[in-house]
């Protein structure tokens, strides 16, 4: 298997839309790499910081304080 080439570019508003996009209508991870061209650590950490949910994971939930 080849290995798998990805550009390690800035995140442009386009990809930032795109990503929006694609969370917001469920889509699934495997066609967010396809369609972006980026790794999963890449696309996890991106939805991070824009506080966007990804579908099927937990990611971009802030964590809720306990109180004792």
């Amino acid at each position: 298997m080849a290995a798998r080439t990805y550009n390690h570019e800035r995140w442009s508003e386009d990809d930032d839309r795109l990503l929006r996009s694609m969370c917001e209508t469920g889509k699934s991870l495997t066609l967010m790499i396809v369609k972006l061209k980026r790794p999963i650590a890449s696309i996890r950490s991106r939805a991070i910081e824009l506080g966007i949910n990804l579908p099927g994971t937990r990611i971009g939930l802030r964590r809720k304080r306990r109180t004792a």
